[in-house]
């Protein structure tokens, strides 16, 4: 039974790591600068938002997840932000920084086309001393590179307005092949082009309440493509209620409230792979602070993420 668990969650954190490099977390919709550097500055205040994710629940060495992220305006049209992570799954990890600047275009009365540029430093690292092989000193592990820092380049494009937005990011655009500390030497932990589209709009019911349906589209090449469809409840401006559909993995139920200038979410994740029986779903937690002279509790329509750069503050 044990080598039965094993080898599925082998083969789970291979198409973890292979099929989705990024860890994205389930309520990436609350922040949205994880998934596409264009969205940095493009709020009228400058949020900073933490992010903690255990998968898994109920397997050993089951991948946790951290993210610490910010992002601010510099001017009408230039934003600029940081994002630092950590993935651990068993005996890998998985860490790094991205630094991301953007402009942003006028296009309409109330809306904006914002370009995005980000850098990457990301560092993988393997403890062999916490493997066990069926071969003492199997060769393949013991001559792999255990320490690798590999450099990338993002790009997004993100068009907002009063009520809709849509996103397009390609991730890891040069596709680095060596390790920046030893560049004769070909990485094996290669990070594969990706792309995502995310788009969402938001229904106004009311003075006090909103539907927000949302649909994000990742594709990498050379592995199958996945899909999430999301639809959020808002209510008084202030707390909401969220499910997500992640294709042929996972539903997402996601609770959240906004106190002005604080704002925080969980996310329980009911898997429906063939993974879940080994498992007890996967649990998240966010938390956001908005950091500026605009932090204060304001209308929903003018510090939400959409309506928030053709506030009255602009």
């Amino acid at each position: 039974m044990k080598k039965l668990l094993l080898l599925v969650f082998i083969s789970a954190s291979i198409y973890h790591v292979n099929g989705q490099q990024i860890a994205l977390n389930s309520q990436y919709m609350f922040s949205s600068f994880a998934i596409n550097p264009a969205v940095a500055g493009t709020k009228n205040y400058s949020p900073l938002t933490f992010t903690f994710r255990r998968q898994w629940m109920g397997m050993d060495e089951a991948p946790v997840t951290q993210n610490l992220m910010g992002h601010t305006y510099l001017g009408k049209n230039v934003g600029t932000g940081i994002h630092l992570f950590n993935d651990a799954s068993g005996p890998t990890r998985r860490t790094g920084l991205s630094g991301a600047f953007s402009y942003q275009v006028k296009t309409g009365p109330s809306s904006k086309l914002s370009f995005g540029l980000s850098g990457s430093l990301t560092q993988f690292v393997l403890d062999r001393d916490r493997l066990i092989t069926e071969i003492p000193d199997d060769v393949a592990v013991m001559n792999s590179t255990n320490n690798e820092v590999i450099p990338d380049v993002n790009f997004g494009m993100y068009w907002y307005g009063e009520r809709h937005y849509l996103g397009v990011t390609g991730f890891h655009l040069l596709e680095t092949k060596s390790d920046l500390f030893d560049l004769t030497t070909p990485v094996s932990n290669t990070l594969d082009r990706a792309i995502y589209a995310n788009t969402g709009y938001v229904f106004a019911v009311g003075s006090s309440f909103a539907i927000e349906p949302s649909v994000l589209f990742r594709y990498m090449f050379n592995a199958p493509y996945q899909f999430d469809g999301n639809l959020r409840f808002i209510l008084k401006d202030a707390y909401w209620l969220a499910c997500s559909y992640r294709m042929d993995d996972a539903l997402a139920i996601m609770l959240g409230a906004d106190f002005g200038p604080f704002e925080m979410g969980y996310s329980y994740d009911l898997g429906m792979s063939d993974i879940k029986t080994y498992n007890t779903g996967s649990h998240e937690i966010y938390l956001g602070i908005k950091m500026s002279k605009n932090a204060k509790k304001t209308p929903w329509h003018k510090r939400n993420r959409i309506y928030s750069s053709f506030s009255s503050a602009n």
